[in-house]
C-alpha cells in the first residue's frame, strides 16, 4: 500500500513539474507577448519606449504590425485561456482519484494546445518579419534573442 502511495505521489510530482516547464513561455510567445501591450507596465519598455520605436518603423509598417496583432488576438486569448483552464482541471486531477490515464490525456490535452498557441504566435512572427526591412530584422532578432538570454540564462559549467 505505501508503495502505491509513493508511486502516486512521483506521478504527480513528475506531472506538476512537467506542466510547470511548458508553461514557462519560450522564446517565440516572449516575444509576441512583448508584441501585444497589457496594462502592466514594463520598466524597460517605458524607457525605451518599446520595440516598435527601437525599429523606426514606418506608419505603413506600424498599421500592418496592429492588424497582425488584432487578426489573432482573440484566438491567442481563448487558447491561453483554455491552458489555464486545463492546467486547473489537471492539478484537481492529480489530487483526486482519476486514473493515471485520464490524468495523462489531460495533460496531453494541455500539451496540444500550448503547440497551437505557441504556432500562432511563431507565425505572427513571421508576418511582422516579413514587413521589416533588412535592418530592422536585424534589430528585432537581436532584440528577441538578448531578451532571451536574459531570462534565461545559460546553465553554469559543470567542473569536473
Amino acid at each position: 500500500m505505501l508503495i502505491r502511495r509513493v508511486s502516486i505521489l512521483a506521478v504527480a510530482m513528475i506531472a506538476l513539474g512537467s506542466t510547470i516547464a511548458l508553461a514557462k513561455p519560450t522564446l517565440l510567445s516572449r516575444q509576441v507577448i512583448a508584441q501585444n501591450p497589457t496594462s502592466v507596465t514594463r520598466p524597460n519598455r517605458a524607457k525605451s519606449g518599446g520595440w516598435l520605436k527601437d525599429l523606426n518603423l514606418t506608419s505603413q509598417q506600424l498599421q500592418q504590425i496592429k492588424q497582425i496583432r488584432n487578426q489573432s488576438k482573440q484566438q491567442i486569448a481563448q487558447k491561453s485561456q483554455e491552458i489555464r483552464q486545463g492546467q486547473q482541471e489537471l492539478h484537481d486531477l492529480i489530487a483526486g482519484t482519476t486514473s493515471k490515464e485520464q490524468v495523462r490525456d489531460k495533460y496531453n490535452q494541455i500539451k496540444l494546445v500550448k503547440q497551437q498557441l505557441a504556432d500562432t504566435q511563431f507565425e505572427n512572427t513571421l508576418a511582422i518579419r516579413e514587413i521589416l526591412n533588412p535592418e530592422q530584422r536585424q534589430k528585432f532578432a537581436e532584440r528577441m534573442y538578448k531578451k532571451n538570454s536574459r531570462q534565461n540564462p545559460p546553465p553554469p559549467a559543470q567542473h569536473n
